[in-house]
């Protein structure tokens, strides 16, 4: 178990596993993270599993493991605890409710309709947390190929406005899967989105960073569908697009994507930021395929970033949620992209190891995501190739 004390005296920790069998490994997840402690019914067990397994049969397994504490949680592409990653296994982080309390809601079978979906889990994980306290913060844990995500957090801003911050992840699978899972109320669902309501005495932090930087000029998106980008300034899409990151090597001539996995787009912000979007594949017409939703007339510029950057990036973000904290980090779960793995490659124990650094050392617990969700002002907040934090 690793684990960092919280003010009350109580222990937030973190588990991992890689044994093959579900009830193997929802048993070591949970004892590693629990250590010698019993769980009680007001306490979180948030688990982030690979597809590898039978999500029925671990679903159920982390459930009769950690009860009472509910489970929360989601398919992974990959999960980490501080300076492990797991790209094919199990992370469990076990969160104490001390004074705090939990609403935890899902709403099954999205549809086409994301937005009526999570704004009507937001309100009854709202109603569920009990008597309003001075901290809520918002986590959601959504099916990451369910559709434009930012209906999500459109439906989730509807019920908690700008006074409550947003913060988690979209399910993720395998690169050749086509169906993610979410864990909430004791079911595992393949087209759900969970909102839990964390209701706090004490501050909560969240961070956001991306560590990407713009190269070339910018541009206007002309046309575009849904998640496809057909024109730039008037022109084929993938002809600017790739005028911006070079021709792809013979290597990837097939699928000039593979080439270009590490120049996502950014769209400008009114704030001088950027909002990151990953390519995500060339469409045989032309069309330059995003993960995650882009508007017609938006402006933006490919971007680029290294190790240093995204590492940087995670610390940062870190810092900025401790920022918001009165005592010392308790710990964190983190969200963070797919995407970003594809930077780090082998190095990606580089950001969770980042992040506890910037905690002092607290425990971190967390997923790579389809899409990270992070909204501390304004209505804006999904997010891709970004990382999220949410500290205690």
């Amino acid at each position: 178990m690793e684990s960092g004390l919280l003010g009350n005296g109580l222990l937030f920790g973190t588990g991992q596993s890689e044994k093959d069998d579900e009830v193997e490994a929802a048993a070591e997840v949970v004892r590693s993270a629990l250590g010698d402690r019993t769980p009680d019914e007001g306490d979180l067990f948030f688990a982030f599993p690979t597809i590898s397994y039978d999500m029925e049969a671990i679903g159920a397994a982390l459930v009769e493991a950690a009860a009472p504490a509910r489970v929360v949680g989601c398919s992974a592409f990959g999960s980490f605890a501080s300076s492990r990653y797991v790209p094919k296994g199990c992370t469990g982080v076990f969160v104490p409710a001390g004074g705090s309390s939990f609403g935890v809601a899902f709403s099954e079978s999205l549809g086409g309709d994301l937005f009526s979906a999570t704004q009507d889990a937001v309100q009854r994980a709202l109603e569920e947390s009990g008597e309003e306290m001075p901290y809520t913060v918002i986590l959601l844990l959504s099916d990451g190929l369910a559709g434009d995500q930012r209906e999500v957090v459109r439906g989730a801003y509807s019920i908690s406005k700008a006074t409550i911050p947003l913060v988690g992840g979209a399910a993720a699978a395998s690169e050749d899967a086509r169906i993610t899972y979410q864990f909430a109320g004791g079911k595992t669902m393949t087209n759900g989105v969970v909102a839990v309501a964390i209701n706090s005495p004490t501050p909560l932090g969240v961070g956001v960073r991306h560590g990407w930087s713009p190269i070339g000029e910018s541009m206007i998106v002309t046309r575009a569908e849904g998640n496809v980008v057909w024109e730039f300034d008037g022109s084929p899409a993938v002809d600017v697009y790739m005028s911006r990151v070079g021709e792809p090597d013979s290597d990837h001539a097939e699928r000039p994507s593979l080439a270009v996995m590490g120049r996502p787009l950014g769209i400008a912000m009114g704030s001088g930021g950027y909002e990151i979007r990953h390519v995500v594949d060339i469409d045989p017409d032309g069309g330059l395929v995003l993960f995650g939703h882009i508007g017609e007339g938006a402006i933006v510029r490919v971007m680029r970033s290294d190790v240093d950057s995204l590492t940087n990036a995670a610390e940062q973000a870190a810092s900025d949620a401790i920022a918001a904290l009165e005592t010392p980090p308790r710990g964190a779960l983190v969200f963070s992209c797919t995407a970003r793995a594809m930077v780090f490659g082998k190095e990606i124990v580089k950001e969770p190891v980042a992040i506890s650094a910037g905690l002092g050392m607290a425990p971190v617990g967390g997923f790579l995501t389809y899409g990270e969700f992070a909204r501390v002002m304004g209505a804006s907040g999904f997010h891709n190739a970004t990382v999220a934090v949410l500290v205690f």
